[in-house]
């Protein structure tokens, strides 16, 4: 680091056009070798995935994606002149476009005609998965049967390749953390000039990242959300990487040094600083591979990349920007809003004081919050929320809410019995032995007419729900399909027959039953990895695992406020839905992954400046205080940056995932940099006292030395020590005035 900073400080230029050449090949590879995002995925070793496989050997009519183009007539009948004739132009229209297998009207699949006979369902069915068609395809089909409607027909369209074309555009969310950022940092800074470069520099960081999920689109799958993710981390991380480093470098400068030495010492010291947090909460998003779902993985390491190239950016990019505008950095000064440097003794330190002095009862006062927020957690219902969550604006969400009160609110998310033989023809005994089984069981509305392949070795038998596809009782009707109806007809049935429940609603329990069992294998590598760094930076035990408990902690009470809002239904309506429903099976694993990585992140910053104070005064008290005083500003500039950020996508996204990942981590952010940072880590480290600072002589030596902050000069360390005692013999008279 102190060679790549003396680089960065004597070339900055080099190092700018080192990265607008970066910039240009970057753009030029997306256009080349981008690919197309995807919510398709595979399972591997699940009942579901098996079904799929089958499929796709068997019967591979019926192995594609399905588009349901849904007809409703609001004050007459289906089977009258004018829905009839748009269904046939509709059909004939479908059938011609490139991809589309099989159009089939209402009387050609039975159960397609509502009972009151006002709502029909045309199925598309695609010769792939959604995610191998073409959008334009897809487009295709439903322009076609948007040019149908009247005022007197509505037409809406559902479906798994609906939901694959009808993303959520980046924008309002984007615009507004942007905004509600650029506002925080001008107060926190007191410039424009300042506090706009964070926010360039987050951007460059999100363009090349977000040019990077594109071009690893090409090889994997990777999630449709996965931009939107990607923009909501590189925002808020990209600016507060770039806010330590900045205030690193006016730090310096307001010290005497000019603007290369400034830039160099912003870069071997906060710098180091954003190598190592990055580092962690690359290594947690990492961590996903342990799950064994190449979607979620994925997903972690399209939110790595943004990651990384924000921390490369801010120790590289940003420090040669600062080089060359140097002291004009406080040019365009706002009136009355002055930054001034450091702050040792400020109002934090003064704050950090009076927590030691009840240490122990803050202590257990702020546990005792947390815990009490994390209680919520223990009701949390994992699944997947269906298209009735999404807003009216949306196609598929009319679609579902038309199938819902035509047919019942099962009909959104069929079950099917995928029947195989691999010897001989399956007999109609056979069938109807597995009908009666399914029929049977508590939670099936109706159970349909087997749909069976040419060679009559494979069949699908569609079961329909009493409950909505989010709903438990579905969840819970897989397992009693799988369970006791599946054993029941393979008795009646002829040898060699297979029977596998599919469908939807299926494969995401198999996806959740799958992450649930790999959990402790992702624990031990994200908690693991990160408390071994921090004891390779801080020659510790006590320190890390203090870190690792408190972040624990932090992350229980952001999933019970996440459940009490999205499962129990406190506060929806503010936030813009209007239904309550399990949490996104996916959703508390990759919260954990980053808000352990970014929660490191203030624990680093703040350790390194209390650790650097403990090398030279061994005064534990002293050294926690001053460490909160000069990087609390600092860490609560950053973390109202992220809580701004992660909340516009709360409350100006549309999907359901990205509201409960952007309010649980906006409420996450803000107990980690309040409760945790500025309340419990005093009043712990005042407890623990110089057991904080604890090694076994045997550890120490077997442990890599990884330093964060570089060593202190001589002449540094003097001068604070001089000020330190300084300071105390001054604060004796207050002290004793007061009593």
């Amino acid at each position: 680091m102190e060679r790549w900073s003396a680089f960065v400080a004597e070339h900055p230029w080099r190092v700018v056009l080192m990265w607008i050449v970066l910039v240009v090949v970057a753009v030029v590879a997306v256009r080349n070798f981008g690919g197309t995002l995807t919510d398709s995925f595979t399972v591997p070793g699940t009942e579901s995935q098996a079904a799929f496989d089958l499929l796709s050997e068997r019967y591979p009519a019926r192995s594609g994606s399905e588009l349901m183009a849904v007809f409703h007539t609001p004050d007459g009948r289906v089977d009258g002149a004018e829905a009839q004739a748009a269904m046939r132009s509709f059909a004939r229209h479908a059938s011609s476009v490139d991809e589309v297998a099989r159009v089939d009207l209402p009387d050609q699949r039975p159960g397609s005609v509502s009972p009151d006979g006002r709502t029909a369902i045309v199925r598309v069915a695609f010769g792939k998965l959604s995610s191998d068609l073409d959008a334009e395809n897809i487009g295709a089909v439903i322009e076609q049967g948007e040019t149908l409607r009247s005022d007197s027909l509505q037409i809406d369209f559902g479906g798994e390749p609906v939901r694959e074309y009808e993303t959520e555009p980046p924008g309002t969310a984007e615009l507004v953390g942007l905004a509600a950022a650029a506002v925080i940092l001008i107060i926190g800074f007191g410039s424009v000039f300042a506090s706009g470069m964070p926010i360039v520099s987050a951007l460059v960081g999100l363009a090349l990242g977000t040019v990077g999920i594109l071009i690893a689109a090409a090889t994997l799958d990777i999630s449709t959300i996965a931009p939107t993710f990607g923009a909501m981390l590189g925002i808020g991380v990209g600016i507060d990487y770039a806010l330590f480093v900045i205030a690193r470098f006016r730090e310096q400068l307001a010290a005497g040094l000019d603007p290369r030495e400034a830039a160099r010492a912003s870069i071997t010291t906060a710098g180091r600083a954003v190598a190592f947090a990055g580092s962690i909460v690359v290594v947690s998003l990492l961590g996903l591979f342990a799950i064994g779902i190449p979607l979620i993985a994925n997903l972690g390491l399209a939110a790595a990349m943004v990651v990384l190239l924000e921390m490369l950016v801010a120790i590289s990019l940003l420090p040669a920007m600062l080089v060359v505008i140097g002291r004009r950095i406080d040019r365009f000064s706002i009136p009355g809003l002055h930054y001034t440097a450091g702050g040792e003794h400020g109002r934090w330190y003064r704050f950090s004081r009076r927590i030691e002095r009840r240490a122990l009862l803050y202590l257990l006062l702020a546990s005792a919050v947390l815990i009490a927020l994390t209680i919520p957690a223990f009701t949390m219902e994992l699944g997947v929320s269906d298209d009735g969550n999404r807003p009216d604006s949306y196609t598929s969400r009319r679609a579902y809410d038309l199938i819902a009160d035509a047919f019942g609110p099962g009909s959104n998310g069929a079950l099917f019995a995928v029947v195989d033989n691999t010897n001989q023809r399956l007999t109609p005994a056979d069938l109807q032995a597995v009908a009666r089984a399914v029929a049977a069981t508590d939670g099936v509305a109706a159970v349909l007419p087997p749909d069976i392949s040419a060679n009559g070795e494979t069949a699908l038998i569609p079961i329909i729900p009493t409950s909505a596809p989010q709903e438990a009782e579905s969840r819970q009707l897989v397992g009693r399909l799988r369970e006791s109806a599946v054993p029941v007809a393979l008795a009646d049935a002829v040898p060699l027959t297979t029977i596998y429940i599919a469908g939807a609603v299926a494969a995401y329990e198999d996806v959740t039953a799958k992450m649930i069992s790999r959990l402790p294998f992702f624990f031990v590598i994200v908690i693991g990895v990160s408390i071994l760094l921090l004891m390779m930076a801080f020659r510790s035990i006590v320190v890390p695992l203090k870190a690792a408990v408190l972040n624990m902690l932090a992350i229980g009470a952001a999933l019970g406020f996440t459940v009490a809002i999205f499962q129990w239904g406190w506060g929806l309506s503010l936030i813009g839905l209007d239904r309550t429903g399990p949490i996104e099976s996916f959703i508390p694993m990759f919260m954990f992954a980053i808000l352990f990585g970014l929660s490191m992140d203030y624990e680093i910053f703040l350790l390194s400046r209390i650790r650097e104070h403990w090398l030279e005064t061994k005064d534990s008290g002293e050294s926690v205080a001053f460490g909160i005083g000069a990087s609390a500003r600092v860490i609560t500039a950053a973390a109202a940056i992220l809580i701004a950020v992660f909340g516009s996508f709360a409350f100006f996204g549309d999907e359901r995932a990205v509201k409960e990942f952007g309010m649980g981590m906006a409420f996450a952010i803000f107990i980690d940099a309040t409760l945790v940072r500025l309340v419990l880590v005093p009043a712990f480290m005042q407890v623990a006292g110089p057991i904080n600072w604890y090694i076994p002589r045997w550890l120490d030596t077997i442990l890599p030395d990884l330093t964060i902050d570089p060593p202190i000069p001589v002449r540094t360390r003097v001068r604070r020590m001089l000020g330190v005692a300084l300071h105390m013999v001054l604060a004796r008279p207050q002290k004793s005035a007061l009593r």
